[in-house]
């Protein structure tokens, strides 16, 4: 006979728990991963009078759905809440309880997180955890940036001229106080210069970037990846008109104050083959290997070869041009300035392939060539190879993998503070993904 489902109403009693299957990622992340700190992090943000709001852990994990399974709508992230069984057990949420808004997450950026640092705590709680579990060894790490579209149309472009400061000394406070130190140092006059810039008319804070594979309005997304078990311990936005080696420094210092992250080995790709990054590096008593910008400040291409030891250049005769002082030039910045007494070389058959300055030959170089060549003998190296390997796979890949499956193709909302949070929510993310994956919940 024909079956036929009866329609009429029934009453049971269900446990939300017991309907999540064993494996599924977010218990996983739920057994291991206590969220009550967020109470400690966000009360600083809520009033200790009046209405009770909705429980800020709700809302937090709310987000990470949307970034653990790719979500970009919030409007989407409302429904698939409602709809989806694990989603709604995760966030704490009863099967009668009513699910947050959409447009709630909107206001409380604007009235309550906005110019906060309630992503970057949650974001760096979860790297204390991966440290404390022994997942993050800091032996060795990459960092790299990448360009990420602002939410902005091309028409909206708009061509501005600033003045602007240029500074010479911008990397990192102990290593000004170095060059400072350094005989023949200057302080060198503010130097104004105006500058054009394509910005956007309906997100002022991005920035504009022209390169051979990437051109665009946008924001640089500048990360850190530990290769022990691809954990991202840092993240850092700004605009996408920011040069990579300006930033690297503090990007790092920050991880070591807000995390306690030890860092013994760093690979970095071309663009941070800057003297001022490998010394801020040996200060912070990291390695850097780097990959090699061959053609820029390169002295010994007239056959000098420096002596480390001596912070000497050695000539094809076996003379030295020694270390005389810190040359500052407007316009061009710190050098240093390495000579020998033309007199000496008078009876070289090489001296006219030698340029005489004011009765000496002579040659600059990086105001902290020293870490610039040892990053340089660095490279000839096995080590040298086994980072440029690890940089391959954990920095293109990471990145890969957050603008493919976690939100961060594209920046969906505008202005600096919210294209950071977008960073951070993304990492946080795949952090998660990759902690439970390491500890082989």
């Amino acid at each position: 006979m024909m079956g036929k489902k009866s329609k009429q109403l029934c009453m049971v009693m269900i446990d939300m728990e017991e309907l999540i299957p064993k494996d599924h990622l977010l218990r996983k992340i739920k057994e291991k991963i206590n969220f009550d700190f967020i109470y400690e992090e966000a009360k600083e943000y809520y009033s200790a009078i009046g209405r009770p709001s909705i429980d800020p852990v709700c809302l937090m994990k709310m987000l990470l759905v949307g970034y653990l399974y790719g979500i970009r709508s919030e409007r989407r992230l409302e429904e698939e809440i409602i709809l989806n069984m694990a989603y709604r057990w995760f966030c704490d949420f009863d099967l009668m309880d009513t699910i947050p808004d959409h447009s709630t997450f909107s206001q409380n950026r604007k009235r309550r997180f906005n110019d906060t640092t309630i992503f970057r705590q949650i974001f760096n709680r979860i790297v204390k955890n991966c440290i404390e579990t022994g997942l993050v060894s800091g032996e060795t790490a990459v960092s790299d940036g990448t360009f990420i579209p602002a939410n902005v149309s091309w028409e909206s472009r708009v061509q501005i001229t600033k003045q602007v400061e240029k500074s010479t000394v911008e990397y990192l406070d102990a290593l000004d106080e170095e060059l400072r130190a350094i005989k023949g140092y200057v302080e060198a006059p503010p130097i104004v210069i105006e500058k054009m810039e394509l910005k956007s008319t309906t997100d002022p804070e991005c920035g504009y970037i022209h390169q051979d594979i990437k051109k665009g309005l946008g924001y640089l997304a500048e990360i850190t990846v530990d290769t022990e078990n691809g954990i991202i311990t840092g993240v850092d936005c700004y605009p996408a008109n920011r040069r990579e080696s300006d930033i690297i420094l503090k990007h790092i210092e920050k991880q070591i104050k807000d995390n306690g992250l030890e860092i013994q080995k760093l690979g970095l790709d071309v663009g941070y083959d800057v003297g001022a990054v490998h010394r801020g590096l040996e200060i912070m008593r990291i390695n850097s290997y780097t990959s090699l910008r061959y053609a820029h400040n390169n002295p010994m291409k007239a056959g000098f070869v420096y002596q480390p030891d001596m912070d000497a250049f050695r000539c094809r005769e076996g003379l030295y041009m020694t270390f005389s002082k810190l040359i500052y030039k407007k316009g061009i910045g710190y050098y240093r300035l390495y000579s020998i007494k033309s007199s000496l070389c008078k009876n070289c058959k090489y001296r006219n392939e030698c340029r005489a300055t004011n009765g000496s030959f002579r040659i600059n170089a990086s105001p902290h060539y020293p870490a610039y060549f040892a990053n340089r003998t660095r490279h000839d190296t096995p080590v040298y190879l086994q980072v440029k390997r690890l940089r391959g796979i954990w920095a293109e890949g990471t990145f890969a993998t957050l603008k493919n499956n976690h939100n961060l193709k594209r920046h969906r909302k505008r202005g600096l503070n919210c294209a950071t949070e977008e960073c951070l929510l993304s990492a946080t993310a795949l952090n998660l993904k990759r902690f439970i994956k390491a500890i082989g919940a």
